[in-house]
């Protein structure tokens, strides 16, 4: 079966002095600062925290799952008074199946926003198969995972991301940063 799976561990941040995201190491249900969406014309989804027992460390994780098309996604946006950010996270990142026509990819989306929440630019963290069509540009950067399955901790400075890899993403207009667990497949 063609499905794609994002299991998100222990502690998503954001921080300048503290972390701004709520419930970022998932010991709430996800409802405490999360907001689940999905677009499902075929397959299943689901949404589910549990216990890392250990792995990569004690704790809770999220867990986005889809199977078929299209995708689902658990997110959180937060307003930021500057880009001078530590992003955090550990991940593990599995997807299976996959064609031409009908491929999954997963990622970490960290999306930069505006005022009025209008999308400036993103940064993935991403697994995909050679399938994939998505393509990076001037607003969009890929982190590529090079070992699926396996527990991994990213951390990126936004002020520098934008600055290095961003170029059409003006950092002054910056005012709000989501982070999404996306799970997607882009066909039957």
């Amino acid at each position: 079966m063609l499905r794609s799976c994002l299991a998100f561990a222990a502690c998503l941040t954001l921080t300048m002095a503290a972390n701004l995201f709520t419930n970022g190491d998932f010991e709430q249900p996800l409802e405490t600062g999360w907001t689940q969406a999905y677009n499902n014309a075929a397959g299943s989804y689901s949404f589910d925290r549990w216990d890392t027992l250990g792995q990569p460390v004690p704790g809770f994780a999220a867990r986005v799952y889809k199977s078929l098309a299209y995708h689902a996604t658990l997110s959180q946006t937060v307003a930021v008074p500057v880009t001078d950010l530590d992003f955090s996270l550990d991940c593990r990142l599995r997807m299976a199946g996959g064609s031409s026509t009908c491929w999954p990819a997963v990622a970490v989306v960290v999306s930069y926003l505006n005022a009025a929440e209008t999308e400036l630019g993103s940064t993935m963290i991403l697994l995909r198969n050679e399938y994939c069509t998505w393509l990076e540009s001037d607003t969009l950067h890929f982190i590529d995972i090079t070992e699926p399955g396996q527990w991994r901790t990213y951390r990126f400075n936004v002020a520098d991301e934008i600055a290095m890899y961003l170029p059409g993403v003006n950092a002054a207009d910056v005012a709000k940063v989501r982070a999404k667990l996306y799970s997607y497949v882009n066909g039957t």
